[in-house]
């Protein structure tokens, strides 16, 4: 084992703890950076600790913590409170990096698949009052909810067994939740890209996707920037992880011959540890500490 686990938690909601799942290397002598991960699942299903032993292996062999943490979601919460405590997440990692997390620095790199990805390039163009990341990895992920595919009904989607709305109903809960199995959530994000009204799921009247979403100004300013997308993804296109590349000053992109959208998660021994590997050579070219 490359890791020890630990667990903290870093704020609540509403009484519900929002905790961070933290493998640390075993070796202390090369400690390079600690990544940051939020997972996919649409934000609507999924939870923390979903990275597949393999990649966390190859992660934190080669010196890197990898801190995975909760967050909210909907459509019990709202894209905005959505948003404030992931940007609390990563606010409190700088703030107890050096301290109760007892880490030599305070680097940070951004991961996110899918949902989480977009999550990551949000919080990276809004570092605000924090430092900055040092580099964001994007796994199949999306920086603009102004997507067409996004706002009608989805032809790979509707292949599925149509979800009625009682049944849609019956799985929104009343309180927030911060993990959600795929096996039960997944039906949410399904209804919603079949009728074409997933983003209703993430926004209120008053929230509006353009103001989450990038602007090509702001992709500009992003920090270096690691992005694999399956060509033929059926969920996201490849077309966003394309544009981010032309975009983002620093980009290094990898398109997987796929129609598999989280192609690391069912295709590992073909496509994901190959894109892990990659992934942990761009981090040694980009790592502050050498």
């Amino acid at each position: 084992m490359t890791y020890i686990k630990e667990t903290y938690t870093f704020d609540q909601y509403l009484s519900v703890p929002l905790a961070a799942t933290f493998y640390r290397p075993t070796s202390t002598t090369d400690y390079q950076s600690t990544i940051l991960y939020f997972h996919g699942g649409g934000l609507i299903f999924g939870q923390r600790e979903d990275l597949p032993e393999s990649y966390l292996e190859l992660l934190t062999s080669a010196g890197y913590g990898v801190l995975s943490f909760d967050y909210l979601l909907a459509p019990e919460s709202k894209l905005d409170t959505i948003i404030h405590y992931a940007h609390k997440a990563v606010s409190w990692f700088v703030d107890e990096a050096t301290t109760s997390l007892a880490l030599p620095n305070t680097h940070y790199y951004l991961f996110g698949r899918s949902a989480g990805a977009y999550l990551s390039l949000y919080l990276a163009a809004h570092a605000d009052d924090r430092p900055q990341a040092n580099g964001l990895i994007s796994l199949y992920g999306y920086y603009t909810l102004n997507e067409a595919s996004f706002s009608i009904p989805s032809r790979h989607f509707l292949q599925f067994n149509r979800v009625n709305d009682a049944t849609v109903k019956a799985l929104i809960r009343s309180k927030p939740l911060v993990a959600g199995p795929m096996d039960e959530r997944f039906i949410l994000y399904l209804a919603g890209r079949q009728s074409g009204q997933w983003l209703n799921h993430l926004l209120t009247p008053n929230l509006k996707a353009a103001d989450y979403s990038l602007t090509t100004q702001q992709l500009q300013s992003l920090p270096p920037t690691f992005l694999a997308a399956a060509a033929q993804d059926p969920d996201v296109p490849a077309r966003q992880s394309r544009l981010m590349s032309k975009h983002i000053r620093d980009a290094e992109f990898h398109l997987i011959d796929t129609n598999e959208h989280d192609f690391d998660r069912t295709q590992m021994e073909t496509h994901g540890l190959a894109v892990y590997h990659a992934m942990i050579e761009w981090l040694n070219q980009h790592s502050p500490t050498t």
